[in-house]
C-alpha cells in the first residue's frame, strides 16, 4: 500500500478535547493543520468509547471556575448543537465545529504507525497513519508535530526522552507502593426472563479483592441506574492485573452471586465491555520543567505559565473515572511552557497526562478542561515557533514569552492565575462612562424562590469599601429561632475561600415567616475583595434567593446538601451545582454602606473575569426598547485599528458530566445584538461595527487604522436577560 502524501505546518495526533483545542488555536492563527484520531469519533476521552466525564462540580475551589475562550466555544457548540444528548449527537456538534475552520483536515479512523526522524534524530519529518476499515494510508509531512494522544503514542514512537511508569504512591510511613490499575466501560441491559451466572474457571480475580473506593463507586452507579454503562475499575498492589474482560466478569460475578443486590440482578445482562485505557502504561515525556503534586498544591507561578488547569487532585485510592477519592485543590495550578514540549525532539509539543510530569500530576492534566487548556497552548505556540522561526524552548525564555502570553490574553485565554497585564491596550489610558450601572438595589427586584430548607450556608459577596456596618438577609423561618453568624475575609492564597474571623453576631427572630434579619459589625476591613458570612442556626431555615443574581453574589450549602462527589478539606460548603448557562442565585440582601462595584470604569481593567472582585460593568435591568451603552474616551486622540470585547458567559455554571437532552442556547447573560461607533477628533460619529445574532463572550474587530477621540459600544439586545454585562474592552494600534 502506497501512502498517501500530506503536507501541513502542523499535525496533531488525537481529537479529544486537548487535540480539537489546539487545532482551532492553531488554525485560528493561520497554520495548516492535520488533525489525525484512530477513532470513529471525536472527543477522545468524553466520547462513546470511554465516556470519561467532561467536567464535574467540585473539582475547583474558584467560585467562578469556568474556563473562556476556544474551550467556552466548544462547551457551547456542544450544549447548541446536541440538543438530543447523545454521544453521537457529541460527534457531529465536535464535527460541525472543526468543519467550520478551514485549515483543519481531519482525519478519522486513522492509527499512527510509525515516525521518521531527522538525520541527529532530533526533529519528526514524518508519521504514518492507516485506516484499516477503507485500507488508506497517509504519510503526513509538517513542521510542528503535537501529541494529543491519550497515551504520548507519537511522543513513543519519535523515541523522545521519558518514561511509561506505574503508579508509585507514598503510604503514611513515607515508603512508596506500586498500584496497577485496569478498567472497562460495560453496558447493563435487561433481559426478557430472569438468568444465572457461573463465573468460568479462567476468572482468576475476586471482585472482592479490588479496593473499596473501586467498589463502592460501582455500586453508587448502579444505585443511581442499574441500566445503562458503568465505569468498572480495579486499583491493586497486586501485579496480575485482570484485562478489561476478567475485570468485567469478577464484578458481574459478585453482582449476580453475592452482592445485596443480587436478586434485581436476576433480570439483567451485560450487553457490551468495551477496554478503558489505564494510566499504567501512559508514556510521560521529559521536557526542560517536570510538573509535580507540590506545584500544584502550592498554587506555584512560573513565569513561562501559558496555561491554567482545575482538576481534583487524585490521591492514594482515587479512581480515574469517578470522582471517588479525589481532593478538590485550594486554588487553580499554572502550567508551564517548559512542561509541553520534548527536550530532545525539537519539533514535538504535548498536551495532557503525557506532558512533562510526576505520575500523580498526569492524572491532573488528563482532566478534560485542563487537557484542552494545555491543547490550546501548544497549538498557538507551535504557530509562534513558525512565524518567528524560533524553538519552543526559546520561546518560554524572558523576552520572548511575555509576548506570548500577552497574545494569549488578547484571545480569552487564561495563562496565570493572577490577571495578565496588558500594556499595549489603549483601553487604559481613557475614561468611561454608561448609560446606566446596577445598584444594590436592583437585587430585591429580581424574581425569587425559597433556598434549600437548611441550618448553615455560606453567603459570598464583593466589598469596595474599607467598612462594613450592616448585612441584612431576607429569610424564611418556622418558628422563633436564633441565627449565629460569622463574617470572614478571603483566604491569603484563594480569596474564594473563606479566611480569617473578623467578627462574629447573633440574632433572635420572635416570629414564624418571611422576614428581614439584620446583623451589625461596624467593621474595618482589609482590602477590597470577597468577604464570607457563614449563618448558622439550631433549627431550619431558608434564605430567600433571587434568580438570575449579578456577578459576585452567591450562596454556598453543606456540600451534601449540594449533592457534590468528591472531597475537599478547604470547605464545607459548595455551590449548588447549576447546568443552565444562566448567572446563578443569590440571597436577596442588603450592605451598608452601599457597594457600587459595576461601575463603567470596571471594563478598562486587565482582568476579563471575576478575580477579587466582580470587574464588569452591569447595566440596570431594561427591556433594551432604548439600547444601554458604554463609552470610552481620551483627552487626546489615540491610533486604533483593533477592538475586543469580553462578554460574560456565566462563569459559575457546570458543564453536564455527560450528553444531555437540552434545549439551552447560549448563555443569556451573553450580548446578542451591538454597534460600535466612534467618533473622530472634529467630533464626527462613525458606525465602525454592526453585529447581530452573537455567540461568543469574546469578540475582536479589525479595521482600518483610524485616530479617535471615543469609542461608544452600543448595546440592543442580549441571550435573555434583561440588563447589560461587560466584563472588558480592549484597543490595540
Amino acid at each position: 500500500m502506497k501512502p498517501k502524501p500530506k503536507r501541513s505546518d502542523i499535525v496533531i495526533i488525537g481529537g479529544g478535547l486537548s487535540g480539537i483545542s489546539s487545532a482551532i488555536a492553531a488554525s485560528r492563527e493561520g497554520a495548516t493543520v492535520a488533525l489525525v484520531e484512530r477513532l470513529d469519533e471525536w472527543g477522545g476521552s468524553i466520547g462513546e468509547f470511554t465516556q470519561m466525564p467532561v467536567d464535574s462540580p467540585s473539582t475547583s475551589n474558584e467560585t467562578f471556575f469556568r474556563e473562556s475562550g476556544i474551550f467556552e466555544e466548544i462547551i457551547s457548540q456542544l450544549r447548541v448543537n446536541n440538543q438530543e444528548g447523545t454521544y453521537a449527537g457529541q460527534s457531529r456538534a465536535l464535527t460541525t465545529l472543526l468543519k467550520s475552520e478551514p485549515k483543519i483536515s481531519t482525519f478519522l479512523g486513522y492509527h499512527c504507525l510509525s515516525a521518521t526522524l531527522s538525520t541527529a534524530k532530533d526533529r519528526i519529518e514524518t508519521c504514518t497513519a492507516i485506516n484499516l476499515q477503507e485500507g488508506n494510508e497517509v504519510l503526513f509531512r509538517a513542521k510542528y508535530f503535537i501529541d494529543a494522544s491519550n497515551r504520548g503514542h507519537l511522543a513513543k514512537l519519535a523515541g523522545a526522552p521519558g518514561e511509561t511508569g506505574v503508579d508509585s504512591i507514598p503510604d503514611p510511613q513515607g515508603h512508596h507502593k506500586t498500584i496497577f490499575r485496569s478498567a472497562a466501560l460495560v453496558e447493563i441491559g435487561k433481559s426478557t426472563e430472569p438468568t444465572h451466572f457461573c463465573c468460568p474457571k479462567w476468572i482468576n480475580a475476586k471482585w472482592e479483592k479490588n479496593s473499596i473506593s473501586a467498589r463502592t463507586a460501582w455500586m453508587e452507579s448502579l444505585d443511581r441506574n442499574l441500566c445503562g454503562f458503568h465505569h468498572l475499575e480495579w486499583i491493586s498492589e497486586d501485579s496480575a492485573t485482570p484485562n478489561a474482560s476478567e475485570l468485567c466478569w469478577a464484578a458481574w460475578d459478585y453482582l449476580k452471586n453475592r452482592s445485596p443486590l443480587r436478586d434485581l440482578a436476576k433480570g439483567l445482562l451485560v450487553k457490551r465491555v468495551i477496554p478503558l485505557p489505564a494510566p499504567n502504561n501512559t508514556f510521560r515525556g521529559s521536557g526542560d520543567y517536570t510538573l509535580t503534586k507540590k506545584d500544584l498544591l502550592s498554587g506555584r507561578a512560573h513565569s513561562d505559565s501559558v496555561a491554567v488547569g482545575r482538576s481534583p487532585l487524585c490521591e492514594n485510592n482515587s479512581l480515574i473515572y469517578s470522582s471517588t477519592g479525589k481532593l478538590a485543590l485550594p486554588q487553580a495550578f499554572e502550567i508551564p511552557l517548559r512542561c509541553l514540549y520534548s527536550q530532545k525532539v525539537r519539533n514535538l509539543l504535548w498536551t495532557g497526562g503525557h506532558a512533562s510530569c510526576d505520575a500523580v500530576t498526569s492524572l491532573n492534566l488528563s482532566h478534560p478542561p485542563t487537557a484542552a487548556q494545555m491543547g490550546i497552548a501548544t497549538g498557538f505556540c507551535a504557530t509562534q515557533c513558525i512565524a518567528q522561526k524560533r524553538l519552543p524552548r526559546t520561546l518560554a525564555k524572558e523576552g520572548y514569552i511575555e509576548k506570548i502570553r500577552g497574545q494569549l490574553a488578547q484571545i480569552n485565554h487564561r495563562t496565570s492565575i493572577l490577571p495578565f497585564a496588558d500594556k499595549a491596550n489603549l483601553a487604559v489610558r481613557g475614561t468611561a462612562q454608561a448609560s446606566t450601572t446596577w445598584s444594590a438595589r436592583n437585587i430585591e427586584e429580581l424574581p425569587t424562590e425559597d433556598g434549600i430548607e437548611t441550618t448553615a450556608c455560606l453567603v459570598q459577596f464583593p466589598i469596595i469599601t474599607d467598612k462594613l456596618e450592616t448585612v441584612r438577609f431576607l429569610v424564611s423561618c418556622r418558628g422563633p429561632q436564633s441565627f449565629d453568624v460569622r463574617l470572614m475575609s478571603g483566604s491569603n492564597e484563594n480569596q474564594n475561600i473563606p479566611g480569617t474571623c473578623l467578627e462574629v453576631d447573633s440574632v433572635k427572630v420572635a416570629k414564624p415567616g418571611k422576614q428581614w434579619i439584620e446583623f451589625n459589625f461596624n467593621t474595618q476591613l482589609p482590602s477590597q475583595s470577597w468577604y464570607f458570612m457563614e449563618i448558622r442556626s439550631v433549627q431550619n431555615f431558608c434564605l430567600i434567593e433571587a434568580r438570575n443574581a449579578p456577578v459576585g453574589f452567591n450562596v454556598q450549602y453543606p456540600r451534601k446538601l449540594s449533592q457534590v462527589d468528591g472531597e475537599n478539606q478547604y470547605s464545607n460548603y459548595c455551590p449548588i451545582p447549576n447546568y443552565d448557562p444562566s448567572p446563578h442565585n443569590c440571597p436577596v440582601m442588603e450592605i451598608i454602606p452601599n457597594q457600587n462595584i459595576y461601575q463603567a470604569n470596571e471594563v478598562i481593567t486587565d482582568s476579563s473575569r471575576p478575580y477579587n472582585t466582580p470587574g464588569l460593568w452591569i447595566s440596570r435591568p431594561t427591556n433594551f426598547s432604548y439600547p444601554e451603552f458604554i463609552e470610552l474616551s481620551w483627552t487626546t486622540p489615540i491610533s486604533v485599528s483593533r477592538i475586543d470585547l469580553f462578554f460574560d458567559p456565566s462563569f459559575g455554571y457546570n458543564s453536564y458530566p455527560h450528553p444531555q437532552p437540552t434545549k439551552c442556547g447560549p448563555s443569556i447573560s451573553l450580548i446578542k445584538d451591538y454597534k460600535i461607533y466612534s467618533t473622530d477628533q472634529n467630533g464626527k460619529s462613525n458606525c465602525l461595527i454592526e453585529v447581530q445574532e452573537n455567540l461568543s463572550a469574546h469578540r475582536s474587530h479589525l479595521f482600518e487604522d483610524q485616530p479617535i477621540k471615543s469609542i461608544e459600544l452600543e448595546i440592543i439586545s442580549t441571550h435573555g436577560l434583561d440588563r447589560a454585562q461587560v466584563f472588558r474592552i480592549a484597543l490595540y494600534e
